[in-house]
């Protein structure tokens, strides 16, 4: 299912686009005091089960392995919404600590921002995932049958693990791809954002079956005519619009806030 040339070039253009105002019209979907409207679901553990204190809420931030001596072995999980979401304008703020843990100790510090899950809770979920990494931050991930239209670099299409195909714009020169349908598919941001240190500022703008990826003001990745075709029976996509956000926790020492939503522009 690829798009034609004009609707390529009109995803590119849209990708290239300022981000919209920010001044108002956002909605906490964290109130900075508890998990209220959010669950937990943790390895092991399940849903809404927390006995190893893996997250705490503390001046207005949710902050992951609080004090887990480093290199500790852990548990991942995530931090989802009650509710499904669709057409909107999703950011957040996010900062690395010090520390990370088995089994991810010898990696790069990693988390994510899970979107569009419509499955059953699993770690890790069926979701496209805007990808929180050191370095790839802005990379865009479809599991599990998740399928959308995109544009790549044409000197990356070839490219295998740890490296992957590039996001490029079509009127930058890039070419059409399809990302994702079994088991996980990546897709690289473009590189000339940089990740600040510090706090740092997530963007997704769902709208429809288009999504795009911000990373401190600037557009980094774009997909469009998301939809999940079931690996199981695949030939039969659906269009996929909306679900459950979620905040994800895989072995390293992070702080999330100011998570806010509003209306898609």
């Amino acid at each position: 299912m690829l798009l034609s040339l004009p609707s390529l070039v009109l995803a590119s253009s849209l990708a290239l686009a300022a981000p919209p105002d920010s001044s108002e019209g956002w909605t906490p979907l964290f109130n900075g005091k508890d998990l209220t409207g959010w669950y937990t679901f943790l390895q092991q553990h399940g849903r809404d089960a927390d006995p190893d204190k893996i997250i705490t809420i503390e001046d207005g931030t949710i902050h992951l392995y609080k004090g887990v001596p480093d290199k500790t072995k852990v548990l991942m999980g995530y931090i989802g919404t009650e509710k499904e979401y669709g057409d909107y304008h999703l950011r957040l703020q996010y900062r690395w600590g010090t520390t990370k843990f088995e089994p991810r100790y010898a990696l790069k510090k990693d988390a994510g921002l899970y979107y569009h899950i419509t499955g059953p809770d699993a770690v890790w979920p069926r979701s496209l995932q805007y990808q929180i990494e050191e370095t790839n931050v802005g990379d865009l991930i479809a599991l599990f049958g998740m399928q959308l239209d995109t544009t790549i670099d044409p000197r990356t299409r070839d490219a295998k693990s740890p490296d992957y195909p590039t996001f490029l714009p079509a009127d930058k020169g890039g070419e059409p791809r399809v990302l994702g349908l079994k088991g996980i598919d990546y897709q690289h941001r473009l590189a000339e954002v940089a990740e600040r240190d510090g706090w740092n500022d997530v963007e997704i703008i769902a709208k429809g079956a288009e999504v795009t990826h911000l990373l401190n003001g600037r557009v980094v990745n774009r997909g469009v005519a998301v939809r999940f075709d079931d690996p199981a029976k695949p030939g039969s996509p659906v269009p996929l619009t909306k679900g459950r956000i979620a905040l994800e926790i895989e072995a390293a020492e992070l702080w999330f806030r100011n998570v806010e939503i509003r209306p898609a522009p």
